[in-house]
């Protein structure tokens, strides 16, 4: 059974092998305080991503409204835009179905 951690960290590589399948330079560890998962930048655009993830059939959780608020006001100050991404996963870690993003406003 995978661990909280371990679903969290399956996550994020999906969304990071997405970004980077489609052209942009992803970093994991942002080194900016908070909750955002990936840092992410194409040409002169860059985008601060927080990852919600879980085991199919539960659905991933959605942001607080204070989660949403940190995650938008880091990326304002920081002149990025903010995103959430959601997806599920089986048990052996694979993505099943489609990630969602939801840019964050």
């Amino acid at each position: 059974m995978l661990t909280a951690a371990e679903i969290g960290a399956i996550g994020e590589r999906h969304a990071t092998a997405w970004l980077r399948a489609n052209g942009w330079r992803c970093y994991t560890d942002t080194k900016l305080p908070g909750a955002t998962d990936i840092e992410a930048t194409l040409g002169g655009r860059g985008i601060l991503v927080q990852v919600k993830t879980a085991v199919y059939p539960s659905l991933p959780a959605g942001l607080t409204v204070d989660e949403k608020r940190v995650i938008v006001a880091r990326a304002k100050y920081n002149q990025k835009e903010a995103w959430l991404v959601k997806l599920q996963i089986d048990r052996e870690g694979a993505l099943v179905g489609n990630i969602t993003w939801a840019e964050l406003t």
